[in-house]
């Protein structure tokens, strides 16, 4: 048994990733992640940093909780050391839902990163296929083909093909490692491309002509899809102003209106009209801004991803947009619901 304050940052963090979450392999997801990202095993002191981040998160969370939950188990605060014990649970179990949390943020940070790679080396691929296709014509091999074909700017296509290289000089098969390479990417078109490359090579074919198909086809296929987002952009822009601008107003309106009514009940029953008895309780206007709060953040999240539907994004790409839209939607709700009160009210 190793004692704690022997455990070094990297032996801890091991001790802290969980190999499953669920039906999850998680440990695997995220060390598969990483090495296709970074060509490295994962550095689980990096694990240690995050629970330590998530440590600080639960004590702010509980700290702003802790007034609800004390209201909440009042009852139950039989002693100190009850309350202690109560206490103690519930830290414990927020502390393990944030430490979740923040781990599938990270394996979302970095499946992020490996999917723009996958996207820049896929719209670079038409480019790069037409050099490959002319320094071959030129009389050059295949291994110095792709190093010559690939531009300086493009730095994710140009480490993968150094990375080729480098493994060709190492003993590696060409076959071996332009597989590996369309393999580190969930992209059909990389695999379909470097097969036909590989299946080329090892029938002693013509690969100049397939590769020239395949060209012409992929700038057939990306200008059909930037035209097909072009002419769904414009729905995109409503769906968002519907997320960020309308659905706060309305909720803003309907607290408004509840109030005014609530008002407009008690100044009845101060006059003694006499036309209408009792009021709106003053808890059915908590239930509403929770209730606005909800469906903005369920308005937001989906219209997020109907708006990556239709302008032809990978879903990830726009759940990281998902926090600022919501405290935009948040911030004018507040705003517009003090504006509207404060007009309204003052009609009463």
């Amino acid at each position: 048994m190793v004692r704690v304050n022997n455990l070094t940052k990297e032996e801890f963090g091991k001790k802290l990733l969980p190999k499953k979450i669920g039906s999850m392999l998680f440990k695997d997801e995220l060390e598969s992640r990483f090495r296709k990202l970074y060509f490295d095993n994962l550095h689980f002191d990096l694990i240690t940093t995050l629970f330590g981040l998530s440590l600080i998160l639960s004590t702010i969370i509980f700290t702003l909780l802790y007034q609800t939950i004390y209201e909440i188990f009042t009852n139950l605060f039989y002693s100190v050391v009850w309350k202690f014990i109560i206490i103690y649970i519930i830290f414990v179990v927020l502390e393990l839902i944030v430490f979740y949390f923040v781990l599938f943020m990270y394996l979302f940070v970095l499946d992020s990163k490996l999917k723009k790679q996958e996207h820049e080396i896929e719209e670079s691929l038409p480019d790069f296929l037409d050099d490959l296709v002319s320094n071959i014509k030129g009389g050059l091999s295949l291994e110095k083909s792709l190093l010559k074909s690939v531009s300086k700017e493009n730095k994710v296509l140009l480490a993968e093909v150094s990375l080729i290289n480098q493994k060709i000089m190492m003993g590696s098969t060409i076959f071996d490692a332009l597989n590996e390479f369309a393999n580190r990417y969930d992209s059909q078109i990389l695999k379909r491309t470097f097969f036909l490359i590989t299946e080329g090579l090892r029938f002693g074919g013509n690969i100049v002509k397939p590769l020239e198909r395949i060209s012409k086809n992929l700038k057939q296929i990306y200008g059909l899809d930037n035209e097909i987002r072009a002419n769904s952009g414009g729905f995109g822009v409503v769906i968002k102003a519907i997320a960020l601008v309308v659905a706060p107003l309305l909720f803003a309106l309907a607290l408004t209106l509840l109030t005014f009514i609530g008002n407009l009940f008690s100044l009845m029953m101060k006059t003694n009209s006499g036309i209408i008895s009792g009021t709106i309780p003053q808890e059915y206007t908590s239930y509403l801004v929770i209730f606005s709060y909800a469906m903005i953040t369920l308005i937001t999240f989906f219209s997020s991803l109907i708006t990556a539907e239709l302008n032809g994004e990978k879903i990830y790409t726009t759940v990281k947009y998902v926090p600022i839209y919501l405290i935009i939607g948040f911030i004018l709700f507040n705003v517009m619901s003090k504006v509207l009160l404060g007009f309204f009210g003052n009609i009463i």
